[in-house]
């Protein structure tokens, strides 16, 4: 009762620690401080507070309004800043969103002149105004620029404009959801979770052996049948790619039925047999021809001999005498699935603090409910010992304990 407690208490500090930077969504422009954004500057500057989508139109004005030390050359340049500030870490309800960042010039500014926009987004607040190195900066391309953020965090925004252009531009942030991100969460959980299930379950090593002895096979077949085709050793990353990822499916199928063909009319045998596996469903036939049987043939001994490959490779190298798996092969196993695991958690989110919370948070539940299944087969393990008295023979034990 103690561990569970514990273990509640401790999810529930991970789950808050990156709660606790609370800030409101805003974009705003400052003008009287450029070197850095701190409390005075912020209270001295015009906020303006957005929910979900906003446009903000901004007019970019000459360095001469700020400060000289901003300025860099005598060149004629307008700047301005923009800064974007994330929600509460509090509304997890955005866990999965990003933050698009737009800007777009307005219809007065000639597209001629686009290329002359020049956009940085960063995220040091120490940074002065338009002062990013010379690689940072990005052009607008077609007519927009683009760029993501996490809804948790802060950016900047510098617009310079280069030259002899005049107007405004439009920044619009919008909050959009990517749900499949919570998909990769739940799979990162459920890989922590089953890692140490499936590391020792040994129809998983056959299963995945004999597929990937399958596909193997088949990149070999591919690879040396190429060779006899007309078209030589052109295509055959391509029909490799293919083969190997869509695997025994039609395009399979329809490959092998052309390759089973070109070898038969290479050895003589008649054409009229040489036409694709695809065309079966257009002519109408009352059997199968010798080319369709032998492709059929070729690729159930495909499978066989994959799965034979993938058989002999889990007997020899992964599964131990007394019919259990080796315990590196399955420590590297479990530990490669919580890597994995853990790469998916990350990608679930863009704001890295929440990610490692919710790494954490995960690893404690998954602990949680290992540490709970275990006392509890314990207990009845040692209530079935007691009930059913002492062992009549020590090897009868000893074939219990393998």
């Amino acid at each position: 009762m103690g561990f569970c407690t514990r273990s509640a208490a401790s999810i529930l500090l991970l789950f808050s620690l990156p709660l606790c930077f609370d800030c409101d969504l805003h974009i705003f422009l400052p003008r009287n401080n450029t070197q850095s954004v701190d409390g005075d500057a912020l209270t001295a500057l015009n906020v303006i507070f957005m929910y979900g989508k906003e446009k903000k139109d901004v007019s970019p004005v000459s360095l001469e309004e700020y400060s000289s030390a901003t300025r860099r050359s005598n060149d004629a340049l307008k700047c301005e800043r923009v800064l974007v500030s994330g929600v509460s870490r509090f509304k997890l309800g955005s866990y999965a969103n990003v933050f698009r960042i737009t800007l777009a010039p307005s219809a007065d500014i000639s597209e001629r002149l686009h290329s002359r926009i020049v956009i940085c987004f960063h995220q040091n607040a120490s940074l002065g105004l338009c002062q990013c190195q010379k690689d940072d900066w990005k052009s607008v391309q077609k007519g927009i620029w683009s760029s993501a953020m996490s809804p948790y965090r802060y950016g900047f925004v510098d617009v310079k404009f280069v030259g002899d252009v005049s107007g405004s531009v439009s920044v619009t942030v919008d909050e959009e959801a990517q749900v499949w991100r919570f998909l990769f969460l739940a799979l990162g959980f459920f890989l922590l979770l089953l890692a140490p299930v499936i590391s020792s379950w040994v129809p998983f090593y056959y299963s995945s052996s004999m597929a990937v002895g399958v596909l193997l096979v088949i990149v070999i077949l591919l690879f040396q049948g190429m060779k006899l085709l007309p078209t030589g050793r052109k295509n055959v990353f391509y029909l490799t790619i293919y083969g190997s990822v869509l695997g025994a499916g039609s395009y399979l199928l329809h490959y092998f039925s052309m390759l089973v063909n070109s070898l038969l009319v290479n050895f003589g045998m008649s054409e009229d047999m040489h036409y694709p596996v695809s065309a079966y469903i257009e002519i109408d036939t009352s059997c199968l021809d010798f080319s369709s049987m032998v492709s059929a043939l070729l690729l159930v001994g495909i499978i066989i001999v994959g799965g034979a490959l993938g058989y002999w490779l889990v007997r020899k190298f992964v599964i131990s005498e007394d019919g259990s798996v080796h315990s590196g092969i399955a420590g590297f196993v479990k530990w490669a699935m919580r890597l994995v695991a853990v790469t998916f958690i990350f990608q679930s989110t863009l704001d890295t603090p929440l990610a490692i919370a919710a790494v954490a948070s995960c690893l404690a539940i998954c602990l949680s409910i290992t540490s709970i299944r275990n006392p509890v087969s314990g207990k009845k393990g040692s209530q079935g010992t007691l009930s059913n008295g002492p062992r009549p023979s020590s090897a009868l034990s000893g074939s219990f304990i393998k």
